[in-house]
C-alpha cells in the first residue's frame, strides 16, 4: 500500500473510539476456520510507532491465495495484541470492498464478502491500533513498552487457526505457516534502532522499512538507546542490539550456537540475524532474532538463553510445529540443542508424558517436564541409537521439513527411520501420538 493511503486509513481508524463492523461474523471459537490447511499468505505492511503515546498502528495486506480444493468463506488471522493491546480494527478490505471482521481473544476473522475458490487470490487488508502494555504480567511482555524499550511480538496479522492466547507460564500458543515474503515499513516518531526479523533495506528520514523470506513470523524490539554492533558469519551478517547486556558474552555463545547447530542439524538459511535485549519477561525467539532479557545479567543465564533462543532458529524457525499442541517438537528440540553443547541437568518435577498441549501442563512444572525431561528423554535416544544415526536422522528431519510444518510424531518417525531396532519405544512418554505402543 503506498504510505499516502496508509496514512490516510490509519487516521481513519483514530476518529473512533470503537469500531461497529456489521455484517454475519464468525464469532465464536466453533465457527472460526482454520486457515493453515491450503492457504498461503504474503504480508505487507506499514506502521507507526508513536513512542510517547506507546501506540503502534498498524496496516496489514495479506495476499492469500487458497491452495485447497475447497472454497474458503472465512479466513482466521492470529495476533497477540488483539489479546494483549487493547486493539482496535480500522478499516477491513477485502479485494478493495469493505469487509467485516470480529475479534475473539487473539483471533481476527475476517468474513470474506465473496468466497475465495480454488487457486484464486485475494488481498485482505486489516488496519487497526493498539496500546503496548508496561509491565511483564501475564505475557504482556509479548506487545509492551518498558524502561525504553518496545518489544511487538506476533503483532501482524498472520493466518492461522483459532486458539486461545492463555498458556503456562513458558507456552507459546501459536502455530504459523511460513511466507515466501514479508515486507514492513515502520516510521517511529522520534530516531531510534529497530531490530526485526527481516533485513533492512532502506531509511527514508525515519521510516525504516525491510524485507524477509520465508519466515512464519516478524517480530520487532525498538530503543532509542540501542547501541548497534554487526558481526559476520559465513555469508550471515549478525547485528546486536544492547543497552546494559554484555556484548563479548553474546557474541561468544550466538557463534558457538551457529557453529553446532549449522553442522548438526542443518544450514542456517537466512542472511541476517539480530540479537536484541528486552527489558522484562523470558527471553524469545523469531526467525531471523531473539530477545535476550536484561534479567539474564542478574540470573547468570546469559549463556543458557542465548543457546537456547538460537537453538529455536532451527526447531520452530526453520522446523517448523503447532507450538501449542505439540510443544515438545520445539521447546525440547531446542533444550536438547542447548544442553548438548552446555551440559545437561536433571529434573526437579516427577516424570510425566510429553505430548500434551501448552495448555494441559501447571505453569510451576511445564519447563521441567517439556523442556528438562524432555531433553533427558532425547538425549537418552541419542545414547540408545548412538551418534551417527541420531545426528543422521535430525538431517533428516531438517531436509524433509525445512520451512514446513512437522511436529512431533513425524520427528521421531524420522529418527527411528535411521535408528534401526534401537529405536522406536516411545509409546510410554508419548501415549496420545503412539497409543498402544507400550514404554
Amino acid at each position: 500500500m503506498h504510505s499516502t493511503t496508509a496514512r490516510r486509513a490509519l487516521a481513519g481508524l483514530l476518529i473512533a473510539v470503537a469500531v461497529v463492523l456489521v455484517g454475519v461474523l464468525p464469532a465464536a471459537a466453533a465457527d472460526a476456520p482454520n486457515s493453515l490447511n491450503g492457504l498461503d499468505a504474503t504480508y505487507d505492511v506499514v506502521a507507526e510507532l508513536k513512542w510517547k503515546k506507546g501506540r503502534l498502528n498498524v496496516n496489514s495486506t495479506a495476499l492469500v491465495t487458497n491452495n485447497s480444493d475447497a472454497a474458503v468463506n472465512a479466513l482466521t488471522f492470529n495476533a497477540a495484541p488483539a489479546k494483549i493491546g487493547r486493539m482496535i480494527l480500522g478499516d477491513i478490505t477485502v479485494a478493495g470492498q469493505a469487509a467485516s471482521a470480529t475479534i475473539d481473544d487473539q483471533n481476527i476473522i475476517v468474513a470474506l464478502p465473496t468466497a475465495l475458490e480454488p487457486t484464486q487470490q485475494v488481498a485482505v487488508t486489516i488496519v487497526y491500533a493498539a496500546w503496548f502494555g508496561s509491565t511483564g504480567a501475564n505475557k504482556q511482555w509479548l506487545f509492551a513498552k518498558v524502561d525504553g524499550i518496545a518489544s511487538a511480538y506476533r503483532w501482524i496479522p498472520w493466518l492461522s487457526k483459532f486458539y486461545p492466547f492463555n498458556t503456562p507460564t513458558y507456552g507459546e500458543p501459536f502455530v504459523t505457516k511460513v511466507s515466501d515474503e514479508v515486507r514492513v515499513s515502520i516510521t517511529p516518531d522520534r530516531a531510534m534502532s529497530i531490530a526485526t526479523s527481516g533485513r533492512r533495506t532502506g531509511v527514508v528520514g525515519l521510516t525504516q522499512t525491510f524485507v524477509a523470506h520465508n519466515v512464519r513470523d516478524f517480530n520487532f524490539a525498538a530503543s532509542p538507546s540501542y547501541v548497534e554492533h554487526t558481526d559476520t558469519w559465513g555469508d550471515v551478517t549478525i547485528t546486536y542490539y544492547t543497552i546494559k547486556l554484555p556484548l563479548a558474552k553474546l557474541q561468544t555463545w550466538t557463534i558457538a550456537s551457529f557453529d553446532r547447530f549449522s553442522q548438526r542439524v542443518g544450514p542456517y538459511p537466512y542472511s541476517h540475524f539480530s540479537v536484541a535485549e528486552v527489558p522484562t519477561g523470558p527471553s524469545m525467539e523469531s526467525p531471523g532474532m531473539i530477545w535476550i532479557t536484561q534479567k539474564a545479567i542478574a540470573r547468570g543465564t546469559i549463556k543458557y538463553l542465548t543457546v537456547h533462543e538460537t537453538a529455536h532458529q532451527w526447531f520452530y524457525g526453520i522446523l517448523g510445529n503447532d507450538q501449542a499442541a505439540e510443544p515438545f517438537a520445539d521447546e525440547a528440540m531446542a533444550e536438547f540443542l542447548t544442553r548438548d553443547l552446555i551440559g545437561h541437568r536433571v529434573s526437579h518435577c516427577a516424570q510425566s508424558v510429553l505430548d500434551r498441549r501448552v495448555y494441559d501442563y501447571s505453569s510451576g512444572c511445564y519447563y521441567e517436564v517439556i523442556y528438562v525431561q524432555g531433553d533427558i528423554y532425547i538425549d537418552a535416544y541419542r545414547q540408545r541409537v548412538g551418534n551417527d544415526k541420531f545426528w543422521l536422522g535430525m538431517r533428516n528431519y531438517y531436509t524433509d521439513y525445512k520451512f514446513r510444518l512437522g511436529g512431533t510424531r513425524k520427528l521421531w518417525d524420522t529418527l527411528d527411520a535411521v535408528a534401526g531396532p534401537n529405536g522406536g519405544g516411545h509409546g510410554g512418554r508419548f501415549p496420545s501420538i503412539y497409543p498402544g505402543a507400550g514404554g
